[in-house]
């Protein structure tokens, strides 16, 4: 009896099991989109970028050249905008996340040294976006990124004095795209995973589409089929918003 009562109730029980088994195949809500969507703002960094450097504006003494190249850092489950700096004075790599709450963003850097700091800043609705780091320490302190257009950039460098707290500046970075950009909102090919500005293409089925960088060619080739599906989801969104 109580044999082929647990059986019925393994019955009745094993659809909702397979349907939930069928449901986490499928990419949940949140992760990767989420943290796409939290660092957009900050998209137009993707590209490659021309900087020069100086301890101050206006000061040519002690200047240097350096060189930046963004790009979007893609996984199933997450999203960061990285950067590589070619002859940095004071940063050899820089990873953008998301932080923990909304328009928090944790900044992990590679100092020209090869230790590694981390930087914690969030949106205030300026253009600048200013990381600091925890406690003390010497190098390298607080970094301010400032998106001027889309074919400007700069990035403030401060060191702290550890007896009053004040920031330094250590240098300054001005940095010009390199190659032509178009503005926001002008026509151009945009990519079909953030809608950045397309710089390449990939092909899937015949068809070709724009990518902006590296990370985002690598995430639709693995699997296009979930890329092109987000990129119409996002087009029903905005037609719904347009009504």
């Amino acid at each position: 009896m109580r044999t082929t009562s647990l059986l019925k109730i393994l019955g009745a029980l094993l659809p909702a099991i397979c349907l939930g088994s069928v449901g986490s195949a499928e990419a949940p809500p949140g992760g990767r989109r989420d943290a796409q969507a939290a660092l957009k703002p900050y998209g137009s960094l993707v590209g490659k970028w021309r900087g020069s450097g100086q301890p101050e504006r206006g000061k040519i003494k002690g200047a240097w050249r350096e060189e930046a190249s963004w790009a979007w850092k893609l996984s199933a489950d997450d999203a960061a905008l990285e950067a590589t700096i070619d002859k940095g004075k004071y940063l050899k790599s820089v990873v953008l996340h998301p932080g923990p709450k909304p328009k928090t963003y944790t900044l992990a850097a590679t100092l020209a040294d090869g230790s590694s700091r981390t930087y914690q800043g969030a949106d205030n609705g300026k253009k600048a976006l200013v990381l600091t780091a925890d406690g003390a320490g010497d190098g390298v302190r607080r970094i301010t990124l400032t998106p001027l257009h889309e074919t400007r950039l700069l990035m403030k460098l401060e060191g702290q004095d550890p007896v009053n707290r004040m920031f330094y500046q250590l240098g300054e970075v001005g940095y010009t795209r390199d190659g032509v950009a178009f503005a926001a909102g002008e026509s151009g090919p945009i990519c079909i995973v953030t809608e950045g500005r397309g710089t390449m293409t990939v092909s899937y089925q015949g068809k070709t589409y724009h990518v902006c960088c590296s990370g985002c060619r690598d995430l639709f080739k693995e699997n296009p089929e979930a890329v092109l599906a987000e990129a119409a989801e996002r087009e029903r969104e905005k037609a719904k918003e347009a009504k």
